[in-house]
């Protein structure tokens, strides 16, 4: 079993889940795994019980997930566990927001099956889902916080997209929407670190390699630094202030270009 391999398939069916697209995240289980979700009481054994429940509730509910950080670590050369944390924001109908903090643990293990020709292949599949933020339960609600905002009454900004994909430490990567970086620094060695607004994180990719994601809504302004326009708050001769004090160099010769770039003018 390849565990970053499970990483990624967890972040996809995660993402897939919360476009409403539900059959990612139903095929990666396995026949008997166990489902606890996220509010007090919520629990589902064997894949046939959640089929079930899912096909029997009606959602007219939309989200989007924020940045996302996803630890994995291999506990056999069979079985791995994944950690995703994020921020969940739900839509509801009358034009309310609730965003909730959640973590999701996937326990994946190889299922052996035997194709039509007769040879045995190993599938990972999932066997246990535990979703850690419990809450109190609407007596009308079972899978989708339908009646949530009526427990717990909140609204928030809601995160923004695109997102990039980033590698961090050995067992994590993240998630991270454009939006919610401010400016990142190339490290020795090919690494990177990325500030955000409350934490900075070291990045094992370099920052031309962030840079090829970004797609240009982020701008290099040096050969070790990239910024978010949308976080700068003046372009002085030579050097660009962010939000958060920080002072980033210019090159001279790309001053003026830079600038045009940042300003749009």
């Amino acid at each position: 079993m390849n565990a970053k391999l499970c990483a990624d398939k967890s972040a996809y069916i995660v993402n897939e889940y919360y476009k409403n697209n539900v059959s990612p995240y139903l095929d990666a289980m396995a026949d008997n795994v166990i489902w606890h979700g996220p509010a007090i009481g919520q629990r589902l054994e064997s894949l046939a019980a959640m089929r079930e429940a899912w096909g029997n509730e009606q959602n007219a509910l939309t989200f989007t997930l924020g940045d996302t950080e996803v630890q994995y670590i291999q506990t056999s050369p069979s079985s791995c566990e994944v950690m995703m944390m994020y921020v969940v924001t739900t839509y509801y109908p009358n034009g309310e927001t609730l965003p909730l903090f959640q973590r999701i643990q996937f326990s994946w293990g190889d299922v052996v099956y035997t194709d039509e020709n007769g040879r045995r292949k190993r599938i990972p599949k999932i066997f246990m889902v535990h979703i850690s933020n419990p809450g109190e339960q609407h007596s009308d609600d079972f899978i989708y916080p339908m009646h949530f905002n009526e427990v717990y009454d909140h609204s928030a900004k809601p995160f923004q997209v695109p997102r990039i994909s980033l590698r961090g430490s050995d067992n994590v990567f993240y998630v991270l929407a454009l939006s919610s970086i401010l400016w990142i620094e190339s490290q020795p060695e090919q690494h990177s670190i990325v500030h955000l607004t409350d934490r900075a994180l070291r990045i094992r990719d370099s920052v031309s390699v962030i840079e090829k994601q970004t797609e240009g809504k982020l701008i290099r302004v040096h050969s070790g630094f990239i910024v978010n326009p949308g976080e700068v708050r003046s372009v002085q001769r030579f050097s660009v202030t962010m939000s958060d004090g920080a002072v980033i160099p210019i090159p001279e010769r790309k001053y003026t270009v830079i600038k045009k770039l940042l300003l749009g003018s």
